[in-house]
């Protein structure tokens, strides 16, 4: 699976098994019921639920827990029935307090000192004499951070509560101030070509890594008027990190500059990709499309280079496929080719399903008796059925289609129920290429003048982060396996009381 699917699957998957909990109506009645129950079989149970209740409730404002109602009474149920265990069995409710101390530091944004003390509250106020059992499991914890660290590139600690607050507020600075601290800087070009009152923006960078973090919101944050996005040579080493550093690719962001002039386009085809070349006297617009599949390439030139994104597949290039595309850009920067009058026109519209983000469009050329349409769908990738019916139709209006995706990340992994889906997932896709084609077959082409501007811009990226997150990939189920042994563990430590 290509690596900018698998950073919004797994970040998903992950969201799945730590958040999907069950609503309050079905969650109200379960604690109810338990609380009956242990109050009946021990009625210290009933102050320990109120103190984990208004403790939670109080962390909200205490120590920054990102928590609702729902969560609360989840995380109450858990505590309760771990601490009534722990009582049961030692006469103390203290053995819970390892795992309320890991959610109020996890899902907090205070330090490790002010959930050891906030979550210490019920236990000390229950049973006092509890304190060497505090004490030592939040001795426990604090080690087990030190463990998340050993032998890692990065602050695992730090990552871990960034994504969670993260997932928990949908305020992606959490991630993004983490994100920065080990980021890199990278210089890279923002380009627009204006055709007419079109404008086709690209940049060195990668839109993700996905919802609203850092670079997903590259796209969304160059839709201007009469704009398309085209996706680059890039990947995901190249993602903004931040926000701000977004910004700083808007501001970079100048079209009309230096007028140029069009020249006669061609068409290059190998094994697995054609390339289309637009070349004008100073610049050429080169666009790779993958005859099977396509994801993302890295590949540096001095033209405008557009990685069509248009064939979805499960997987990533090979070497010998990334070679393909390297020989046949550079066999399209050689050719030459004469000046020609062109004519053109733009359709834009706004459309979104659960696979297109914010519009989709189509850029209309006649060089002579040649006609092309370059379409754009504002999603991840494209569906290969869905994108041979789109050329289809517009081949019928006369038009050779080149189909291609922003590569956009904001809708992978955005909710529980969504994932992956390029443009093609869904059959509202089907009718909004249909809205598309009667536009495009209504629109009367004019000659156009074209314009063309480039600025260089040094940001803030992901880089080697991505390298070091797979290695702590492969040690995840070590760290989970380890806390559930903690958590085990201190539930014995109340133990030591009765002995």
């Amino acid at each position: 699976m290509g690596r900018d699917k698998q950073v919004s699957i797994d970040a998903e998957r992950l969201y799945k098994r730590l958040f999907k909990i069950p609503e309050e109506k079905k969650l109200i009645p379960i604690f109810l019921v338990f609380l009956v129950l242990f109050s009946f079989l021990e009625i210290s149970t009933l102050f320990f639920a109120a103190l984990v209740l208004a403790t939670t409730f109080a962390s909200i404002k205490l120590v920054g827990l990102k928590f609702n109602l729902r969560r609360t009474i989840f995380l109450a149920i858990l505590i309760l029935l771990l601490g009534f265990i722990s009582f049961k069995a030692f006469g103390s409710f203290s053995g819970a307090y390892f795992l309320f101390l890991a959610v109020l530091y996890f899902c907090s944004e205070r330090g490790f000192v002010s959930s050891a003390i906030a979550s210490s509250v019920p236990f000390l106020i229950l049973d006092p004499f509890s304190v060497p059992v505090v004490v030592f499991s939040a001795l426990l914890f604090f080690f087990y951070l030190r463990f998340l660290n050993f032998g890692l590139e990065l602050n695992l600690r730090d990552y871990l509560r960034g994504f969670v607050n993260f997932w928990l507020t949908e305020d992606p600075s959490f991630l993004e101030q983490v994100l920065s601290k080990d980021s890199e800087v990278f210089e890279g070009k923002v380009r627009c070509l204006r055709v007419g009152s079109a404008k086709l923006i690209s940049t060195d960078f990668h839109p993700g890594p996905f919802r609203n973090v850092g670079g997903a919101k590259l796209v969304k944050m160059l839709d201007f008027p009469n704009s398309v996005y085209l996706h680059s040579p890039s990947a995901h080493e190249r993602d903004p990190v931040s926000e701000e550093d977004v910004l700083a690719i808007r501001n970079a962001v100048e079209c009309g500059t230096e007028k140029i002039n069009a020249m006669r386009p061609f068409e290059i085809e190998g094994e697995n990709f054609k390339v289309f070349c637009f070349p004008f006297d100073k610049i050429r617009l080169i666009f790779v499309s993958g005859k099977r599949r396509i994801d993302d390439f890295v590949l540096d030139s001095q033209h405008f280079v557009v990685d069509c994104h248009n064939a979805n597949f499960y997987g990533e290039l090979s070497v010998k496929e990334i070679e393909e595309i390297r020989e046949l850009v550079k066999k399209a920067e050689k050719i030459e080719s004469e000046t020609v009058a062109v004519k053109s026109g733009f359709v834009k519209m706004e459309f979104s399903s659960d696979s297109i983000v914010r519009y989709l469009s189509a850029i209309l050329f006649e060089y002579g008796d040649e006609k092309f349409a370059i379409v754009v769908f504002d999603s991840n990738n494209v569906e290969p059925k869905f994108r041979e019916k789109v050329e289809e139709k517009f081949a019928r209006l006369g038009y050779k289609a080149i189909i291609c995706s922003t590569d956009n990340h904001e809708r992978t992994g955005a909710k529980v129920r969504e994932s992956y889906k390029p443009a093609g997932s869904c059959l509202e896709d089907y009718e909004a290429v249909e809205r598309l084609i009667e536009k495009c077959d209504a629109l009367e082409l004019a000659e156009v003048e074209f314009f063309y501007s480039e600025k260089r811009v040094a940001i803030r990226v992901l880089g080697k982060i991505l390298q070091r997150l797979e290695k702590v990939e492969k040690k995840a189920d070590r760290y989970i396996v380890v806390f559930f042994l903690l958590t085990f563990v201190s539930l014995f430590l109340p133990l030591a009381k009765v002995i």
